[in-house]
């Protein structure tokens, strides 16, 4: 696997283990498709990536940002307090190995969005971009 790939399985894995998170998923699922037992949702997509030179010369490696957006999903009367105590957790979580299992060397949220999704109450969301700084070299896939 990639570098950004085990990056973001490591994420997966680190959410998953979160008692209040109740499910986690790569590919985006309809609201119709969760049950009220699936929330808290966390659907983890990678997102843009940024890279630059970190050696002078022709070695290929580069410093490379890869965004990681952790995509927020609650249900119930709660939603303010409820997202914000998840986003919270997962947060805290991700912070405890900033080396994402050695794959990078940080690591580190850079934004909360709280977004309002077409259906109202009792659903609420909310995004985490979180980046993961690593180095690249071509060829190493």
């Amino acid at each position: 696997m990639s570098i950004r790939e085990n990056i973001t399985a490591h994420v997966v894995t680190q959410i998953n283990s979160l008692a209040s998170i109740k499910t986690v998923s790569r590919e985006p699922k309809s609201i119709d498709e969760l049950s009220p037992a699936s929330y808290p949702h966390v659907l983890v997509e990678t997102a843009n990536e940024t890279r630059e030179h970190a050696t002078l010369g022709s070695d290929g490696q580069q410093v490379a940002d890869v965004d990681i957006v952790l995509n927020v999903l609650v249900y119930g009367a709660n939603r303010d307090q409820s997202r914000n105590t998840v986003i919270e957790a997962i947060e805290e979580k991700l912070a405890l190995d900033t080396s994402l299992g050695g794959n990078a060397f940080d690591s580190f949220v850079t934004d909360v969005q709280i977004r309002e999704i077409a259906e109202t109450a009792p659903y609420g969301q909310g995004a985490i971009v979180f980046r993961a700084r690593y180095y690249y070299t071509r060829g190493n896939a």
